[in-house]
């Protein structure tokens, strides 16, 4: 890298050391945010939450611990055919691991539900509960499940479980772990909401109290285990008749525009709006979606790179002529410029030192006044204006090789100048004048 950056010019240099640093950071940033993409499990693999699936994302062991706790466990694929197994005796819980290929809509509005049914939801989103009809807030979301302990009155239920990512409200029910299990009583039906699906996983199940309170919440006489991998087909709408379609330029009526709530499941009248703890609360902001230590480390992430960049950036311009606080040997005063020129890699300001002490030494040494011109110098010493131009004004280096050979150039110029008297000067310009070549 430090071979790279030498090779440029200085100012780009100094714009790369800034801009590395915030490069890195962002890099890192988004490879977290793939890396954490790929690894959150798929409702749609098929051994997601299946029953029957022994993998990491399966739940074979938690079917295995209801079996054993004298639970019947029956996986059915379809929301109707789980309705119809429900509706067969009281007592019996309805588990929906993969709620958004559920017909949410379809389930909420059921009627005819023995008393005791539960209804259990793993993990649904804000956009999954606005396809229901019960009464409860999305208030949140978290960049991984959270274990919390038991903070309510139900009984049954152990602490700590890992729940806490999906974050819940409302105003008609009973809200534990930190909003992130919502139980709500729908007449005879108790909607129970859970914000994560890490109790339910082979591979979460045997951390803190997920297994004791995946059995809790799921123990029973029966389990109708709603095994959903893939969206249900939803019954298309019925199209409007020629006579009642309204023209294409004709916005839509007040009346025509808002939805009518969805009828109350127990008594078939339409239901009142939610309040501000219902269902239809405005979706969180992205600094919720994440835990305050992601954001705290980030921003310190964040002023550790900055200031970096600050330090690495502190010289931007170019090099001026400062006076020395001391009388410092003129060795260790050369040694020390040349090395913060080195550390810089400023060769251009570097080789026009070196090109500027050379004009004074050969201004002095030929008698010439000291801001002399290149013309003038190369006259009064015989040269072709040209080479002397080359050397004491030509282009900046652009690597190191380049420095080294323009200042060896200047060392060779001086010493040529330098080592002749002048009145051999004199005698080559007016042999030159002549027309002859010096001997």
């Amino acid at each position: 890298m430090r071979r790279w950056l030498s090779g440029l010019n200085p100012r780009t240099h100094r714009r790369m050391r800034v801009v590395l640093p915030f490069a890195t950071l962002l890099v890192l940033v988004l490879g977290t945010l793939l890396v954490h993409a790929l690894e959150q499990p798929d409702p749609g693999d098929p051994g997601y939450l299946d029953p029957g699936a022994s993998g990491g994302t399966g739940s074979d062991r938690l079917a295995a611990a209801l079996r054993a706790a004298g639970t019947e466990v029956v996986p059915v694929t379809g929301t109707e055919e789980a309705l119809d197994r429900v509706r067969e005796k009281p007592g019996v819980t309805l588990f929906v691991p993969a709620p958004s290929f559920v017909d949410l809509q379809t389930l909420s509005n059921s009627t005819g539900l023995p008393p005791d049914t539960r209804i259990v939801v793993a993990g649904a989103e804000l956009r999954d509960l606005e396809r229901t009809g019960w009464p409860i807030g999305h208030a949140g979301a978290r960049w991984a499940a959270k274990a919390v302990e038991k903070d309510c009155a139900l009984p049954l239920l152990p602490g700590p479980a890992a729940v806490l990512r999906q974050k819940y409200a409302t105003p008609d029910g009973t809200v534990c772990y930190g909003g992130g299990l919502v139980a709500y009583e729908d007449g005879a039906v108790t909607v129970i909401l859970v914000g994560a699906a890490d109790p339910f996983r082979n591979d979460r199940i045997g951390e803190h109290a997920n297994q004791a309170f995946a059995t809790a919440v799921l123990g029973g006489d029966r389990v109708v285990w709603l095994d959903l991998h893939e969206r249900e087909n939803r019954v298309a709408e019925p199209e409007p008749s020629e006579s009642t379609s309204p023209s294409p330029f004709e916005l839509p009526s007040e009346e025509q525009s808002l939805p009518a709530p969805p009828p109350d499941a127990g008594t078939g009248t339409p239901a009142a709006p939610p309040d501000a703890g219902g269902r239809q609360a405005a979706r969180p902001p992205l600094t919720d979606a994440f835990p305050a230590g992601f954001w705290a480390t980030l921003v310190l992430a964040a002023l550790a790179l900055l200031a970096l960049a600050a330090a690495a950036a502190r010289r931007l311009g170019a090099p001026v002529a400062e006076p020395l606080p001391s009388r410092v040997p003129a060795h260790e005063t050369m040694l020390g410029h040349a090395r913060l020129y080195q550390r810089a890699r400023a060769r251009g300001p570097s080789l026009d030192v070196l090109r500027a002490a050379a004009r004074r030494r050969l201004a002095e040494h030929l008698g010439l006044p000291r801001d002399a011109s290149v013309t003038e110098i190369a006259g009064q010493a015989g040269l072709a204006p040209d080479h002397v131009r080359s050397v004491l004004g030509g282009d900046s280096p652009e690597t190191d090789a380049d420095l080294v050979a323009a200042a060896r150039a200047v060392q060779d110029l001086v010493r040529d100048v330098t080592r002749r008297p002048i009145t051999e000067n004199r005698s080559v310009i007016d042999h030159r004048t002549a027309g002859g070549e010096p001997s």
